[in-house]
């Protein structure tokens, strides 16, 4: 249903004031990729526009727009996954090479493909990085990180080695998530 001239005034309001803060939400949830980025925010306005006639407060309708904005990230990511696994198939003839990244993949990121000098300096970065995290870990957030991320093992496994619930098992793993990411955020602003 289309929006009456009330609904359409607040419409323009909401765009003002929110555009850029959303478009900057979805840019840092896809990776920093401006082009996918501004697709979102345009499908979130979309979806604004043709909800108006049911949404009843606009004053409040930032946390409505970040958590839409959130869902249509998540879904448009899932979606370019799908699609570059789909372009990026090997060719007969050729062998799949499962741990190194496509040159196909930078160009489906719209990511400006890498030397091998920006390779070497990334992994290295990667692994001060890593050392650096390790460092701050103690007890059983170290133990949580071997098995939960390095080994990959499911959370029912976590929780029986380390003799608790899974409940407790899912609790750590999002703490240590929260923490390394915590951490990480501290490393990249120094």
């Amino acid at each position: 249903m289309e929006p009456h001239a009330g609904q359409e005034a607040a419409f323009n309001r909401i765009v003002s004031r929110y555009y850029e803060k959303i478009l900057k939400f979805c840019s840092y949830a896809l990776g920093g990729r401006r082009s996918a980025a501004e697709d979102c925010t345009q499908d979130i306005f979309l979806i604004l526009y043709e909800n108006m006639s049911k949404l009843r407060d606009y004053d409040t309708i930032g946390g409505w727009l970040y958590k839409t904005a959130g869902n249509v990230s998540k879904q448009y990511a899932a979606s370019r996954r799908k699609e570059r696994k789909r372009f990026a198939a090997p060719a007969v003839g050729f062998a799949a090479v499962e741990h190194e990244e496509s040159p196909l993949d930078s160009i489906a990121d719209e990511r400006p493909i890498k030397s091998e000098q920006d390779r070497i300096d990334e992994e290295r970065t990667i692994d001060w990085a890593a050392g650096e995290i390790k460092k701050q870990l103690k007890g059983d957030d170290e133990r949580v990180l071997e098995l939960a991320f390095r080994q990959k093992q499911p959370l029912k496994k976590v929780a029986a080695r380390l003799g608790i619930s899974l409940s407790a098992a899912k609790s750590r793993v999002s703490r240590l998530r929260q923490k390394i990411s915590s951490i990480a955020h501290e490393l990249l602003a120094d």
